[in-house]
């Protein structure tokens, strides 16, 4: 015997979980290459690379969080970049929301 599925509550969108993996994927040489113009040491590039690389989590995170319960949409070239970029510039995404609120 099997449980009731909860009445009114859509399901997780499988293509944000897909945007927001590949778009901290994609950020990673993104993070590197902005960390390489940074500092002359290894310690300064390494400390920028993980700032600029937990900021690109925190902001899929963020826009994933947002955009969970969504419209499941295809994943095209274009939306990827949308999530690339979105993840880089989560706070005035997040600001929009709330301020929409």
């Amino acid at each position: 015997m099997s449980l009731p599925a909860p009445k009114n509550k859509p399901g997780i969108n499988a293509s944000a979980i897909i945007g927001a993996c590949l778009a901290v994927v994609a950020s990673v040489p993104a993070a590197a290459y902005l960390a390489s113009l940074f500092g002359d040491t290894y310690t300064v590039r390494a400390t920028v690379y993980c700032s600029l690389l937990l900021w690109a989590c925190a902001g899929a995170g963020v826009i994933f969080y947002l955009t969970r319960y969504s419209e499941g949409e295809h994943i095209s070239a274009t939306r990827l970049i949308l999530w690339f970029v979105s993840a880089w510039l989560w706070p005035f995404l997040l600001l929009a929301r709330v301020l929409r609120k």
